[in-house]
């Protein structure tokens, strides 16, 4: 039976959570290759260089040394494997990977004794063996006979027989007494100041430079507003932008939010973290390094740095921190060793990016450091930018930051102090009805007549707004007052809302355009002898005018004819979600079940 047949029948016989493992470690949930539900297609798939080859950059030394003995001794035992097909297609995501589509041979036919791997290597190899036939880079059937996908006999990433088991060991250092909450005050901190930031980005868009990117002054200004550092408001800003919260409008040229802002900002703090740290896991940048913010990602190196040094911090002992950063190198290249030699400039700001977002604490990864890798060990890299956070992100996320607070302590000096991340709803109703006054573990609101009269205008009366405030919170007498005394003057003068005006010395033609019958939907009303206005807007207006034969043209509050320019959509379409490993295993059982049908019924 060829290897393509006993693959096919093993992924058959596996369960629903084998399957989903193995599509993880291959990184097939956000492989992009159509037909990989039926068994047949997808074994083809799993023996196809381009596969293997993207699946030996995820293993650690140790397995690719293994890999490596079988291959070579399979060399020894039958001579040189026959060479890989050049031009090869499309692979991984639809990238082009060098190597032959499918085997140049079939590996079945060159197996290797287990006993003579293990006499070779030593017992320390057989766990490593069962780990690999998990990933199917060992192939069935997992008996006395060793056997490895073509792309291995015809090209292994090692001639020797060397076994290096072990990592290089870490020296690292004892944490501090308080490093047990650092993680939580990280996650916490963070969710409040990136709210900030996004919420004066979109009260107050920054304009962008031709070149890209804000200015030096706005990332300031912005940073200030939040209460971070320009560094970190930088840093926040690129996130939100590859997470799809902001996006560039083209005129004017400024920053602005994207509809998919308004669907975060209803979130609770922990849900509006995790995309942000989905993003941060798989932009292709080092953020701290780079040279503009909003720059275009395409560093190569930056996404597998962030995988290899998650990775080797896994190995710290209990209890201690972040060893010397060339001693944390030398370990991330034991478990990436096929990766680029990492730059000690770009590995240190790698970690302070982590340390900030509360993927490392001391050097040491939290919960949803360990969920970032896990999300980068499943493949999401590969589909930047459209890449959703995990559930095991959310969860993570959701642990580690304390529960939202619904409740708030109103006080005499008209303030409403709330301690620990407000619920959305909390929020939105003391931001329309209060002014912020200081963010953090607690934030504080006060309220003034003005604030107050901000909620009325939205449509609220006294009645209803002290209902809902009380619904949160015992008011004190003095906020009672000020919210009836504010609702009392409330409305006793009426605006009327004007969409444009229309000015012409000709008054015969102001008398014509107010009895137009064309017109009409524009709400025209004479207000002086040449002046009309319309509750229509200006671009609606113009475009009636111009349908009715008339040639008017638009000017600025300043009374000059401007230069109109075509409107251009600012939100970018959302991303689409990448099929998970769970339901692609759940299709592939669903396929083999109907596959056999026919079987069974005969």
């Amino acid at each position: 039976m060829s290897s393509a047949e006993d693959l096919t029948r093993w992924l058959t016989s596996r369960t629903a959570e084998q399957l989903t493992v193995l599509l993880e470690r291959r990184q097939l949930p956000y492989a992009g290759v159509p037909g990989l539900a039926e068994p047949a297609r997808l074994a083809a798939f799993l023996l196809g260089n381009p596969s293997v080859r993207l699946a030996l950059t995820t293993l650690n030394l140790a397995e690719l040394q293994v890999l490596s003995a079988v291959a070579v001794l399979a060399e020894r035992r039958y001579g040189p494997a026959p060479a890989a097909a050049l031009n090869a297609p499309a692979g991984f995501a639809g990238r082009r990977i060098s190597g032959a589509a499918g085997p140049a041979l079939d590996p079945s036919s060159r197996p290797v004794p287990r006993a003579e791997l293990l006499e070779l290597l030593g017992d320390r190899a057989a766990p490593l063996l069962t780990g690999l036939a998990e990933r199917a880079l060992l192939l069935p059937p997992h008996g006395d006979l060793l056997t490895v996908p073509a792309a291995l006999h015809q090209q292994p990433p090692y001639r020797s027989l060397d076994f290096t088991p072990d990592p290089p060991r870490l020296p690292a250092t004892p944490l501090p007494a308080h490093a047990a909450g650092a993680a939580q005050a990280a996650v916490t901190e963070a969710a409040a100041r990136v709210e900030l930031l996004l919420r004066a980005t979109a009260a107050r868009p920054p304009a962008l430079r031709r070149a890209g990117g804000p200015t030096v002054r706005e990332v300031r200004q912005l940073a200030k507003a939040a209460g971070l550092t320009e560094p970190h408001a930088a840093l926040w800003l690129d996130l939100a932008a590859n997470a799809g919260l902001l996006a560039p409008s083209p005129a004017p040229l400024r920053l602005l939010p994207t509809a998919r802002y308004d669907d975060w900002l209803a979130t609770p703090p922990a849900e509006r973290l995790a995309p942000l740290l989905a993003a941060w896991a798989v932009t292709p940048a080092v953020f701290s390094t780079a040279a503009a913010v909003l720059s275009t990602p395409n560093d190569p190196t930056a996404v597998p740095l962030r995988q290899a040094l998650l990775h080797a911090l896994a190995d710290l002992p209990p209890g201690h921190g972040l060893p010397p950063t060339a001693d944390l190198l030398a370990t991330a290249a034991w478990h990436r060793p096929l990766g680029a030699a990492a730059d000690p400039a770009a590995a240190t700001a790698t970690l302070a990016e982590a340390e900030l977002l509360g993927v490392l604490a001391h050097g040491v990864p939290t919960p949803v450091g360990r969920a970032v890798r896990e999300l980068l060990d499943a493949g999401a890299a590969h589909c930047f930018p459209a890449v959703p956070p995990s559930r095991q992100l959310r969860d993570a996320l959701a642990e580690l930051m304390p529960p939202p607070v619904g409740t708030a302590r109103f006080q005499a000096d008209l303030t409403a102090v709330v301690t620990g991340p407000p619920t959305p709803e909390l929020a939105r109703l003391l931001d329309c009805t209060a002014d912020r006054e200081s963010d953090g573990h607690a934030t504080v609101w006060r309220f003034t007549p003005a604030a107050v009269r901000r909620a009325l205008d939205t449509g609220l009366d006294a009645t209803e707004l002290l209902r809902r405030l009380r619904a949160a919170g015992e008011l004190p007498q003095p906020l009672a007052y000020l919210v009836e005394d504010t609702a009392r003057t409330h409305g006793r003068v009426t605006v009327a809302r004007v969409g444009c005006v229309l000015r012409s010395d000709d008054e015969a033609l102001v008398l014509e355009l107010a009895h137009a019958r064309a017109l009409f939907g524009l709400g025209l009303r004479r207000i002086a002898p040449t002046v009309l206005t319309a509750t229509a807007d200006a671009d609606t207006t113009l475009a009636t005018l111009r349908q009715a034969g008339y040639a008017p043209v638009p000017e600025t509050p300043g009374g000059t004819v401007t230069v109109e320019r075509a409107p251009a959509p600012v939100d970018r379409p959302p991303a689409e979600s990448a099929d998970s490993a769970a339901a692609l295993a759940a299709a592939l059982l669903n396929a083999a079940l109907v596959d056999a049908a026919p079987l069974s019924a005969g």
